[in-house]
C-alpha cells in the first residue's frame, strides 16, 4: 500500500510539471482568482526558496540528489519496517517521501533542476514559486509535527 500510494502521488507530481512544462513555459503568468493564484513556469536548481542556487555544481549533485535519495530511502525503510507506527505519521511520511522522490525524479530528468509554477497571493501572504511535490512534502511535515504534537500526547493521555 505504502508502495502504491508513493506511485500515485509521484505520478501525479511528474504529470502537474509535465502539463506546465507544456502549457506554461515561454507564456506570460495565468492569474486565476483575482491574481491570488498564479501559474509561471520557472526551473530551480536550488531547494526551497532557491536555496543553494548559487552552490558549485557538484556541491548541489551531492545535496540534492545523493543525500536526498539517501534520505527518501531511509524514510522508506521506516515507514515499512517500523513497528507500531500511527496511521497520521505513516500518511505524512508517505507525502514527505512521494514528493522528495517526485522532485529528485525531476532533478536527475532535468539537469539537476526542479520545475515550479505555482504562486499563491493571499491578501499579505505572498508564497515563492513551488510545485506539487512541494506541498507533499510542507503538508507531510504540517501532519507529522501535529501528530506528534497534538495526538500522541492525547493518545497517551487516554491511555493512562
Amino acid at each position: 500500500m505504502i508502495c502504491l500510494s508513493i506511485f500515485c502521488l509521484v505520478g501525479c507530481d511528474y504529470s502537474s510539471k509535465s502539463i506546465a512544462k507544456d502549457k506554461l513555459k515561454g507564456k506570460p503568468v495565468h492569474s486565476y482568482l483575482g491574481g491570488n493564484i498564479e501559474l509561471v513556469y520557472a526551473e530551480n536548481s536550488g531547494g526551497m526558496l532557491s536555496l543553494g542556487n548559487d552552490l558549485p555544481n557538484n556541491l548541489r549533485v551531492l545535496i540534492f540528489k545523493i543525500f536526498v535519495a539517501i534520505v527518501m530511502c531511509l524514510l522508506f525503510f521506516y515507514g515499512v519496517f517500523k513497528r507500531g507506527i500511527r496511521k497520521w505519521s505513516l500518511v505524512a511520511l508517505i507525502l514527505i517521501i512521494s514528493g522528495g522522490v517526485g522532485n529528485l525524479i525531476d532533478r536527475i530528468m532535468n539537469e539537476g533542476k526542479v520545475v515550479d509554477f505555482i504562486v499563491m497571493n493571499l491578501y499579505n501572504f505572498h508564497t515563492g514559486i513551488f510545485n506539487i511535490a512541494d506541498v507533499y512534502v510542507t503538508t507531510g511535515i504540517i501532519i507529522l509535527i501535529f501528530s506528534e504534537i497534538v495526538i500522541s500526547p492525547t493518545i497517551r493521555r487516554i491511555q493512562t
